[in-house]
């Protein structure tokens, strides 16, 4: 009977360590950006942090189980309880110093940002008649964990004193002053250009209007742009909708 009890409270103990490390992995990958290709963040959780918190409570079960000295129904509910209560806090403790830790995309006034754009695109550089997410593209690169597709306007790209300008914008998902915008235009076979943006980790309401226009010096593979095929762009913060 003791045995039954001790795999009881050790398999409630595990199955709660796992579905409280499933809810809290899936707000937690969010934050850390982790990748949905091919599936990558789904497989992390549900094949590695699923089962690290299944064996975390079930260790966690079966060390409570084994020095409860309680007996019955009642010994059985504080075992349980004091097991449970031990596996949500360690949970808590983890989530709450991966919550510190990670870098918060920045807000104002309590809402989201967004980087809007305008690219300003030299004649000197021939894109197709109609430019597409496949020969014309952009991101915004802080770091490793996050660097993301820009989204550009195709359908309000325009032609002015010979120069070609394309609207875009990108979610700011973390806080650095580090900030790059890659554009790599495929019929030119040349490495993407990059930008170095001078945008505060925080931006605040100075950072809503529109910036100067800045110009690309260097190529991804970091040779130098010549001058007259410098990508430029200016930009400006906006809320999220």
């Amino acid at each position: 009977m003791k045995a039954l009890r001790v795999l009881a409270i050790a398999l409630l103990t595990a199955i709660a360590g796992a579905v409280v490390s499933t809810a809290a992995s899936l707000y937690l990958t969010e934050l850390y950006h982790v990748s949905d290709f091919e599936g990558g963040r789904g497989m992390l959780i549900f094949f590695a942090l699923a089962p690290l918190g299944f064996i975390v409570g079930l260790i966690i079960g079966l060390i409570v189980a084994l020095l409860s000295r309680g007996t019955g129904f009642g010994g059985f509910a504080k075992a349980q309880g004091i097991a449970l209560g031990i596996t949500i806090g360690l949970a808590a403790i983890v989530s709450g110093i991966l919550y510190l830790a990670a870098d918060h995309p920045p807000t104002l006034d309590g809402k989201s940002l967004a980087l809007e754009f305008e690219l300003k695109i030299p004649p000197t550089l021939k894109l197709p008649a109609q430019p597409s997410v496949q020969t014309l593209h952009a991101s915004l690169y802080a770091n490793d964990r996050d660097n993301r597709y820009a989204l550009l306007d195709y359908d309000k790209i325009e032609t002015r004193d010979g120069f070609v300008f394309v609207p875009g914008k990108a979610s700011l998902l973390s806080q650095t002053f580090n900030r790059d915008l890659l554009v790599s235009i495929e019929s030119e076979g040349g490495a993407s250009q990059f930008i170095k943006l001078r945008l505060r980790a925080k931006p605040n309401k100075e950072d809503e209007a529109w910036s100067d226009w800045m110009m690309a010096t260097e190529r991804a593979d970091l040779s130098q742009v010549p001058e007259g095929e410098r990508i430029a762009v200016r930009y400006r913060v906006q809320p999220e909708e």
